[in-house]
């Protein structure tokens, strides 16, 4: 081995993304609620980006909307599609009254906040007749809970030492208020909180605790005959204590949970209107952005030693807007192509419905747009479509194949076969998997038991021996 030391030159070619460039690919991934937060953020940052006053968006605005008699229409049909041979398709650049109306009326509801589940508790604490130490204990096992009425930390952990007469005692009270079977450690604990609250026999108590704390799975198995040897008694009472327990709630904190709720706005809209399918592309929840004449005029004084320094620092601000505008006007120019291109490739199921979805990649949409496979990729994730059947993942428009006498069927096309299959049944005994496949196959679609039975899961349908016939 030659240990000394020198200089190679190799020639290899590697791709290097720009800033610039992963930028613009985050912004084609994100939704819609994603989008508005980073130009709400941009704008905050950079003051050469202005959003015209006609143009409102943020949530600080609705209140001043509410006030109008009526909504301006900022909506029109008359933008012809750039293709001749598509003449049925009607593309507009906003995006539908009725959605507009749809979204400001959510939004509108963003910001009232309900009543969370601590306040409900200190609410019907103070009404009760409690010591000003027994008042403290409760708001500090209150403030422990989580969104399901769960304790976070154990309840002994937060009190001072020689309180424990005191947690004994106000623990139960906790327990008690509505929602009843909060301030506990699990589901469990809270449906034997709710048993006793209901008042049942000790000895229906025992067989409820018993059951809920070893049988659980076997209930929900609908195994009745192992569980009544197991607990000793007949069947026929095991079947009325699982009907009980299926009454309770295991999570009763979930009622005044205080979780953001996630709202959908879908991108595009494809909805038979007048007899004839229409496209639109939602444009209202999206701001449009302009650079602020005034901005550019505030270079100041050639003499100023800090002329330089202001003139590069406004060039690049800019330079930042302009970059910004024409990510967000890409985005919105690939999705539109992308709903076009779906529009004509699942014409039959935006009319007749998910049984006639066709099947579909990201790669053959690719090819047809001359874009590459994660750029579709990208313009779907996290993208909502309104169509007459709902509004939709857009992914859910792309579906893998499976044969079919004549042709290929679409996976998602399937499982809607599978939902109606088992739906319409009308038969004593539930429909097995090995069933399902048959009687797929007398129509002519290739399908084995075990794929039934992975389309069953996904749509959340038990296997027969639990379902009822």
């Amino acid at each position: 081995m030659n240990p000394t030391l020198g200089l190679q030159q190799t020639l290899k070619q590697q791709l290097t993304l720009s800033p610039q460039l992963i930028q613009t690919f985050e912004i084609l991934a994100m939704n819609t609620l994603e989008l508005q937060q980073k130009i709400k953020s941009e704008v905050e940052q950079n003051p050469a980006l202005e959003i015209p006053s006609e143009r409102g968006f943020s949530l600080e605005r609705i209140s001043d909307r509410e006030g109008r008699k009526r909504v301006e229409d900022d909506y029109s049909d008359s933008v012809p599609y750039r293709s001749s041979h598509r003449p049925n398709v009607r593309l507009s650049s906003y995006y539908d009254q009725e959605a507009a109306d749809r979204n400001q009326q959510f939004l509108e509801g963003v910001l009232a906040r309900g009543e969370t589940l601590q306040e409900h508790l200190l609410r019907q604490l103070g009404l009760l007749r409690l010591t000003k130490e027994e008042c403290e204990v409760g708001a500090l096992l209150i403030s422990n809970l989580d969104e399901h009425g769960f304790h976070k930390n154990p309840p002994h952990e937060l009190i001072k030492e020689g309180d424990e007469p005191l947690l004994e005692k106000v623990l139960p009270i906790i327990q008690s208020l509505d929602p009843v079977g909060v301030g506990v450690s699990d589901f469990r604990e809270s449906l034997i909180v709710q048993a006793k609250g209901d008042q049942l026999s000790q000895e229906q108590l025992d067989l409820f605790t018993k059951l809920v704390n070893e049988c659980l799975e076997q209930v929900r198995l609908k195994k009745y005959s192992e569980i009544a040897k197991e607990l000793e008694i007949e069947p026929e009472r095991v079947e009325l204590l699982a009907d009980y327990l299926k009454g309770l709630n295991p999570y009763p904190g979930h009622l005044y949970s205080s979780s953001e709720t996630q709202y959908v706005i879908p991108d595009l809209m494809i909805r038979r209107i007048g007899g004839k399918l229409q496209l639109k592309l939602n444009r209202e929840n999206v701001p449009t952005l302009s650079i602020d004449p005034n901005f550019s005029s505030l270079e100041g004084d050639p003499r100023d030693k800090e002329y330089k320094k202001t003139t590069s620092y406004i060039s690049q601000q800019i330079r930042a807007a302009k970059q910004l505008i024409s990510q967000i006007e890409m985005r919105s120019d690939t999705i539109e192509r992308l709903g076009l291109e779906l529009f004509e490739i699942q014409n039959e199921f935006f009319l007749k419905g998910p049984r006639y979805l066709k099947p579909l990649t990201y790669r053959d949409v690719a090819e047809k747009l001359d874009l590459h496979e994660t750029t579709i990729s990208r313009a779907v994730q996290g993208k909502y479509i309104d169509t007459d059947w709902g509004i939709i993942p857009l992914k859910e428009l792309f579906s893998s194949a499976l044969p079919k006498d004549k042709g290929e069927v679409s996976k998602r096309a399937v499982m809607e076969m599978v939902q109606e299959i088992i739906d319409g049944h009308t038969g004593e005994r539930p429909l097995s998997d090995q069933k399902i496949a048959d009687i797929l196959n007398e129509k002519g679609i290739k399908i084995a038991r075990r794929t039934v039975a992975k389309y069953r899961n996904e749509l959340n349908i038990d296997p027969s021996f639990i379902r009822e016939s």
